[in-house]
């Protein structure tokens, strides 16, 4: 787990990750999707205060796939759905 602000203010290592996960961010599969929803990792930002997915997901350099979970405060970045969406139960705190 990363306080956020350390995470980019650490070194130019750390801010090339962030923007690399930023810039290769992909959707969801519908069955991640509906994981993450039924799991109640979900921001209510959607149109009506809908649900949104709270987790994320890219490819890191090295084509790894990643779960990312973050607020303007604190991110989680996982190898696995599962532990992204466990790790969301504490980003969603630190909104």
């Amino acid at each position: 787990m990363y306080n956020f602000y350390e995470f980019l203010t650490e070194d130019d290592k750390s801010k090339r990750r962030w923007k690399n996960l930023k810039d290769n961010r992909m959707n969801l599969e519908p069955e991640e999707r509906e994981k993450v929803l039924k799991a109640g990792a979900v921001w209510h930002h959607g149109p009506k205060g809908e649900p949104t997915t709270g987790v994320w997901k890219s490819k890191d350099k090295a084509g790894n796939t990643k779960y990312i979970c973050n607020t303007h405060r604190a991110c989680a970045i996982k190898d696995t759905l599962s532990a992204a969406i466990t790790a969301f139960k504490f980003i969603k705190t630190t909104a």
